[in-house]
């Protein structure tokens, strides 16, 4: 089963992933310069916050685990 932790880390983490592989596909669409310099910006954003959502969810579970031997 699905936990609330689980719902609120990955499914943002795979929202964010998949639109920034979409906006860095899409900047090698573009040829005007600075519109590829702020999709590229875009892109990389949304990949470092999937990133933060994968490594909270990593600690959460860390967490989960270690609670659940302790009882």
């Amino acid at each position: 089963m699905v936990s609330t932790i689980d719902k609120f880390t990955l499914l943002p983490a795979l929202i964010s992933f998949a639109l920034s592989a979409y906006l860095a596909f899409l900047n090698l669409q573009v040829t005007e310069h600075p519109t590829k310099i702020t999709l590229l910006n875009w892109a990389t954003v949304l990949f470092v916050v999937g990133a933060f959502f994968i490594a909270a969810w990593i600690v959460m579970w860390i967490i989960r685990l270690g609670s659940e031997k302790m009882e």
